[in-house]
Order: C-alpha cells, then structure tokens, then sequence
C-alpha cells in the first residue's frame, strides 16, 4: 500500500516524498527522507532495481544499527516508512518527487512528462541534478513553475549540502519552501540559479580538470600530486584519488557541460581524461582508474633514484627567515644533525645539502623570473654569496623563496647542484615540503632532498620547478575561480564557502583559505604564474581585494 499525502501532519505540507531511481544516490536520498520522518515512495524501473534499492537502504542503516548510531526498534521504524515499487504511477499523491536517474537530459525530460499526468497539479517536482539545465527539464513540463533542483551529494545521508537550484520559472515561494525542507532534513542548503554545475561542481571539477592535466604533463607522480593537495592544501583527498572514487566518466560528463556552457578551456575534460573513459577505466567502479583497485594492484609511480643514493647525515641551513627556521627544527627531531648560519661558517662545509632562505618580501618564484626589485635583495645576496664560500662543493643547494634562488645564482664557480623548495604550513594531513625539479636537478640529488624530508617526517612532493610548483599551482587558480563566481553576482561568498566545506568536505571555504593566505599573496602568486607559464591572471574582484587589504569575509 502506498502512502498517502501528508500536509496535514503538522511538520509542513511536505509529509511524503517519491524519490525515482534507486541506485547508491536515490536510496540515500530515500535514507535522508526516511530519518527525518517523512513517508518515503522508492521507484526504479524493475522490481529487482527496487528491491535492490531496498537492499542498499538495509544495508546502509544495518551498518549503524552495528555502529551503535541507530537502534534497531528506529532502523525497523524507518524501513517501515519506505514503499518499494516499479510504478511511477504509484506517486501519484506524493508531495514531492526527486529524480535521481542517470544524468541524461533525454531521461530526465522523459520523465517528467510522464509525472506531469500522474501527480498532482501541486506536487512539488525536483531534479538532483549535477550539472544539467534545470530550465530546459523545467520548460518540457505542463507546469514548470513546480519545477526545482534539490542536489544533494553523495553520500547523501553523510554529507551536508543540499543546492536548491531555481529557475526562471521557479515560484520564490517554492524555492522557500524547499530551502526549508532541506533545513528540516539537517542539511545545510545554498541556493543558486541555474548555471552549469551550480556551485561545488563548477569549482570542483574543473579543479579535477587542472590537476589531471598537470598529471598528464608527467611533471609529477600521481602520488605527490594527490599528497600535494591532501597534504598541502589540507583537502579530504587528492584529486586523482577523488576522480576515481567519482568515476571518471561522471567526470568527464560535467567537464563537457561545464565546456558547453562556459567555452572555458580549463574546463575541457583533458585528453588522458577522454582516453580513460573511452578505455572503460573509470577509477573504483571498474577496479582500475589513476590507481588499481583489484589484488594485482600495481605499485607507486615514484622514481627510482638513478645510481648509488646520496648519504645525508648533515643538514646546513644558510640565511634567515621563518620557514628556514622550521624546517631546521624538524630535520633535527629527525635526527639528521643541523647547522645553522645567517652568514658564513666553516660549520657549513660538513653539511650534504645546505637549505638557503630570507625574510624575503617578494612571492615565490619572482625573483627567479628575473622580476626582483626588493629591497632586501642586496643585503640578502651579500649574505648569501659570503655563506656560498664555506659550503662543500658538492653540496646540494636547496633555496626556499625566490629571493634565496636569485641569490645563490646558478650555475656557481662549482657548478653545485639547485633544487629549489617550499615548506608549506602544517595541516591535518601532515607538512609537505615541494621539492622541484629543473634541467640541472640530477635524480641522485633530488632522491637525497627527499629522504631527508623524510626522516623529518615531512610529506615530499617532487615536481617541475615553476612558478607555483604543484600546490599553489592548482589551489590559486581553484581559488580565483571561487572569486570569479562571486564576482559574477551567482553566489555569495558565505554560499560559496558552505557548498565546498559542507559538499565536498573542505576543512574550509575558498574565501575563508583567500583570507587566511592573503589576498594578496594569491593575487602575486596568480600573476606570476600568468606570465611565466601561463593560465588566467587574478581576477578583478581579487586584484581589489588585495590592493585595498580588504577581506571577503568580516
């Protein structure tokens, strides 16, 4: 039997709620409505894809009955609130209809023609939608101002964010409404108009979009580029990680939207992107994707070192500067035996590599580029320069800032080798120290920086040495995407925020990392890259932001 209607409830006209297709997303979307109470109709095409759906739904809430997150007595009541059935015709007096069928705008049309002769003239008619125009779903309906987006983010019963998503034909009494609703399920719900991939996946994916095409470069393994922004950037997972686990076919998909609508390059699926999907490698659903998931697994992508290993038992530190400081602090508590001079000192001719920094005021990589007019720049050479003297001539260089690399000057009177790092700041994940690599980095010297790095326990991530290296080289143009939709007046700042904190599990929003970083230090870092190896200079609003050292968020 299936539910009735239940606007007379109390709880809001929205007491039972038809949710058609009942893959991983739409039982979760069931399991969402189901906790929070309400009557719950799961549709698919076949008896067998609903019982499945039943099944997902038993299993899901099994886990935390078995966790001691939900008692049994609550999981049978929430079980006995869903009906499983094959008809849409069954939903005819629901209040509210989620599709979650394949992201086929065919389908999704398709489907709500059938449901505009089956419900009720007031029923409530919702797309969890991705990336797809909700106007074009909305415009094949009788009654496209009952028209709406509900995209909720897998898993559903895990992750907070809801995107109500209207239209131009929406009724501001429904998008309430269903704001609302999302509320009243203990989501966190952003509302935007209909514009390709909304908010987390406009940001998102073509931030998965850079990152592969940086892979695909082979400036980095796959491993450090995943460690880079797990580790560096603080991230839930490296993108690479993430694509596989979203399935690269679905990434692929909203790459193509994304491109249709916007004719932006960086949103282009790349072409290793293509070439995956087109060989039905499409990350964990298939066991193979940028990682293997079967038992014959296959091992990490990192370079073996070419020739016997460098040994490294002493570390110089040359200069000044906070980070210089830091990094000496955690090479000694990994034991390698640490000296330090601002100056010159005999003491540095013991050590293997030798790690040059200043209080430099320049952003990474500008001086390097030739570009340094800081004021530092002569008392840091001069520095530098009588320190250079008392190194061992076959000790690596290792400069942490631009000013630093400017200064040792390549290639020196013994032609030592430079590789030149960046220690981030600490987060959840660990400390990352970059490590890069350029036409005068030997495989033996760069094996060395990193087994040091690691006996400090730092997180190495070896790649081309260019502006931005691997971090920054992905977070600052992720972050000026972020402000370029603000800018373009589709969501606020706080929105923005809340939909990659609360959708894709951010430790924090792009506005809140712009203004812990400094807008500024973006604005640079973005420019310097534009110039140096290409890609969108900063945008307005952010160029605004940082010249008046104003903030996004008060």
């Amino acid at each position: 039997m299936v539910p009735s209607g239940g606007r007379g409830n109390g709880s809001g006209r929205i007491g039972t709620v038809g949710v058609v297709g009942l893959g991983t997303m739409g039982a979760g979307i069931v399991e969402v409505f189901a906790k929070a109470g309400l009557s719950v109709v799961g549709v698919d095409g076949t008896p067998e894809l609903a019982e499945r759906g039943k099944g997902f739904l038993t299993t899901s809430t099994g886990k935390a009955v078995a966790r001691g997150r939900l008692s049994e007595q609550d999981q049978k009541a929430l079980l006995d609130r869903v009906t499983w059935t094959a008809s849409v015709t069954d939903l005819a007096d629901v209040d509210l209809v989620i599709e979650a069928i394949p992201e086929r705008l065919e389908f999704k049309i398709d489907l709500f023609s059938k449901l505009d002769d089956i419900v009720r003239p007031d029923t409530i008619l919702a797309s969890n939608t991705s990336s797809l125009s909700l106007t074009t779903i909305a415009a094949a309906t009788k009654h496209p101002e009952r028209v709406i987006g509900m995209h909720f983010f897998n898993p559903a019963p895990v992750l907070a964010l809801v995107e109500v998503i209207s239209t131009l034909f929406t009724d501001t009494k429904l998008v309430r409404e269903v704001r609302d609703l999302a509320t009243r399920l203990g989501k966190k719900p952003v509302v935007v108009g209909d514009r390709a991939g909304f908010v987390a996946n406009a940001l998102l994916i073509t931030y998965l979009a850079r990152a592969i095409r940086l892979y695909e470069t082979g400036s980095v393994s796959r491993e450090d580029l995943d460690n880079a922004m797990r580790v560096g950037a603080g991230f839930p997972m490296g993108p690479l990680t993430l694509s596989d686990l979203i399935g690269l076919d679905v990434v692929k998909e909203v790459c193509d939207v994304l491109y249709e609508a916007t004719k932006d390059p960086s949103a282009a699926p790349p072409a290793l992107l293509q070439q995956m999907v087109t060989a039905g490698r499409l990350g964990r659903k298939t066991g193979q994707g940028f990682y293997d998931y079967g038992p014959d697994a296959d091992e990490s992508e990192q370079p073996a070192s070419s020739g016997r290993a460098l040994a490294v038992s002493t570390i110089g530190l040359l200069g000044t500067g906070e980070a210089l400081a830091q990094l000496g602090e955690t090479m000694e508590a990994g034991g390698l035996k640490v000296v330090h001079s601002v100056t010159a000192s005999a003491a540095l001719g013991e050590a293997q590599i030798v790690f040059v920094g200043t209080d430099a005021g320049c952003a990474t990589g500008e001086c390097a580029a030739g570009a340094c007019e800081c004021d530092q720049m002569g008392p840091a050479q001069e520095a530098i320069s009588a320190g250079l003297s008392k190194i061992g001539k076959n000790a690596i260089l290792a400069p942490m800032d631009g000013l630093a690399e400017w200064a040792i000057g390549t290639p020196d009177e013994h032609a030592r080798v430079v590789v030149p790092v960046r220690l981030h700041e600490p987060t959840k994940g660990g400390q990352v120290l970059e490590i890069g690599t350029g036409l005068d980095s030997g495989a033996r010297e760069v094996a060395a920086v990193r087994t040091a790095a690691d006996r400090a326990g730092l997180v190495p991530v070896v790649g081309r040495a260019r502006s931005g290296l691997v971090v920054d080289a992905l977070l600052y143009p992720h972050l000026n995407d972020a402000v370029a939709m603000l800018d373009s007046g589709y969501a606020s700042a706080q929105d923005i925020d809340t939909a990659m904190t609360a959708g894709c599990g951010y430790p924090e929003g792009p506005f809140t990392m712009i203004d812990r970083l400094g807008a500024d230090q973006v604005t640079e870092g973005l420019a310097v890259m534009a110039t140096t190896v290409g890609g969108a200079g900063p945008s307005p609003l952010l160029v605004e932001h940082a010249v008046r050292g104003r903030k996004f968020l008060d």
